[in-house]
């Protein structure tokens, strides 16, 4: 008789024995064999080892006790015999399918976890086939990437791992699991994409971050990256003083949303509707053509930022951040701070030259990029030239730099200077201008008009209450009558943004507070 690769009580066999219903008669080659299992023969095959047959109950015992779980852990293991016989990886949406199928319930119910670690390692003990072995470790990887196992199952689980350590995936499993325990579960299945990098056996996922200046950084994603750890990359790569503040957004769309520091990358993929929705359909393996969003690094709470502390973020990030905002109009600024302003944005994009705006053919184009396009129409283009040239000159010996870091020194003493401006496209309040528009800052909530540019209502985070779904926001505050119900396509977007600089407010006065006490 052939030794089993455990023979103490520590052994895979042995938690089989402890904790694995008994074999079912009714069902051709379970048995029990091995060195803890005298008298059984070796024809039987082992209820703890590979089968190439369907089970006709749940591996676990208490699993095997209840009907309806005992029947999802029956269909499961189906469809790690369907996955782990299939050897082409030219058909992803079936590969994605059937781990979708495993993985979907699995997430939902506890109870089923880890009943799919025990089907898994059975199907990696004594597995002779090479390529059904390797594919079963790819399900592996990813479970271990999403939940861990019970306590009393993940000592087991170890143990095999570091017995398969040879195996390519075992060592990935081992900290995947590791890493779960420490983080936490995942709330969706795996991602197309982390399947797509364990069947590349890559590890992790190329992606690339847009910064507000139109560059580019390459980072690496992994299951267990979330949202800050992705932050922290590209704050350090850039070389950024502090990550305080900046998040990363997934654009899908016209819709640009927030990636929570503390959610898992792909866990916030899933929950993209229009994304899910590419999801579910049928995929290509050219990954990168077909996935149509992407991920933006930007200011998000402007509380503590000071022009001219981190030259990097000025020049790489709030330039450009406030350059949009001044651009689209959104500021209250006078025409002559827009001349000014202008003749900095002119040094920014020509340098010492000044040629284009001798041009007429093409000053009307070079303006809409120094003009607010609410300011644009008030003067004819040959007078908004004249005074920029003038202005432009009497700033003789500033270079690029020099120009982004005036503009935002002027720009920062404006009251929505770091704000995140968003339309209302209806409320029924009629004291009030029919177009407004909503600020968040850090000041606070502002509601302004959208012509005069004048605020209207302003609230502070500590005196200010805010809820939304996908079409209305509720706000509640000092200064309000009663509950304020506004209409807008970004209601969940400015409820997140004023929580966020109320966490952020709230953080910073914690450490203030355990600074005063030490």
């Amino acid at each position: 008789m052939s030794m089993s690769p455990f023979c103490d009580v520590t052994t895979w066999e042995e938690f089989s024995y402890g904790h694995f219903r008994d074999p079912d008669p009714t069902t051709p080659d379970e048995g029990r064999t091995g060195c803890c299992a005298r008298g059984r023969t070796e024809k039987e095959q082992e209820i703890w080892s590979f089968s190439s047959k369907p089970l006709g109950k749940a591996l676990l015992r208490t699993v095997a006790a209840d009907r309806q779980l005992c029947q999802d852990a029956v269909t499961m293991f189906t469809d790690i015999l369907l996955y782990s016989a299939r050897k082409s990886l030219k058909d992803v949406s079936e590969d994605t399918r059937l781990v979708e199928h495993i993985f979907r319930q699995v997430i939902k119910r506890e109870s089923l976890q880890d009943e799919l670690y025990c089907q898994l390692v059975k199907q990696l003990t004594n597995n002779k086939k090479r390529s059904n072995e390797d594919r079963c470790w790819e399900l592996l990887w990813l479970c271990a990437g999403c939940f861990p196992c019970s306590q009393p199952l993940r000592f087991h689980v170890t143990s095999f791992l570091l017995h398969k350590r040879r195996s390519p995936l075992a060592r990935d499993c081992l900290l995947r699991l590791e890493r779960t325990v420490q983080l936490g579960n995942r709330r969706s299945p795996p991602h197309p994409l982390e399947l797509h990098t364990v069947q590349k056996k890559s590890g992790s996922w190329g992606q690339i971050v847009i910064l507000p200046d139109k560059s580019t950084v390459a980072i690496a994603v992994e299951s267990s990256s979330r949202g800050g750890d992705l932050c922290l990359d590209v704050t350090n790569k850039l070389g950024l003083k502090t990550i305080g503040g900046i998040s990363l957004y997934c654009r899908v769309a016209d819709k640009v949303v927030s990636i929570p520091h503390g959610e898992y990358y792909f866990d916030f993929l899933c929950s993209i509707r229009p994304l899910a929705e590419w999801l579910s359909s049928e995929v290509s393996s050219n990954w990168r053509e077909h996935a149509e969003y992407d991920l933006l690094f930007r200011r998000k709470v402007w509380t503590d930022v000071m022009v001219g502390e981190d030259s990097v973020a000025d020049m790489r990030m709030h330039f450009f951040q406030e350059l949009e905002s001044f651009l689209s109009g959104h500021h209250k600024c006078s025409k002559s701070e827009a001349v000014q302003l202008a003749a900095y944005l002119y040094r920014v994009r020509f340098g010492q030259a000044g040629f284009e705006l001798h041009d007429d053919k093409k000053t009307a184009e070079v303006l809409k990029d120094l003009i607010p396009r609410d300011l644009l129409q008030i003067e004819p283009p040959e007078h908004w030239k004249q005074d920029i040239v003038a202005t432009f000159n009497r700033h003789a010996g500033l270079n690029r730099d020099d120009a982004k870091l005036a503009f935002l020194r002027h720009v920062s003493t404006w009251p929505t200077f770091g704000s995140a401006f968003f339309h209302i496209e209806r409320h029924d309040y009629r004291k009030y201008p029919e177009k407004l528009m909503a600020a968040v800052n850090r000041r606070g909530l502002m509601f302004m008009d959208q012509n005069s540019k004048n605020t209207i209502v302003s609230l502070a985070f500590d005196e200010v209450e805010t809820s939304g779904d996908t079409r209305h926001l509720w706000v509640t505050g000092n200064g309000l009558e009663n509950t304020w119900q506004l209409t807008t396509s970004a209601a969940s977007q400015i409820d997140d943004l004023v929580k966020a600089y109320q966490d952020f407010r709230e953080k910073e006065s914690s450490l203030a507070n355990r600074s005063v006490l030490v």
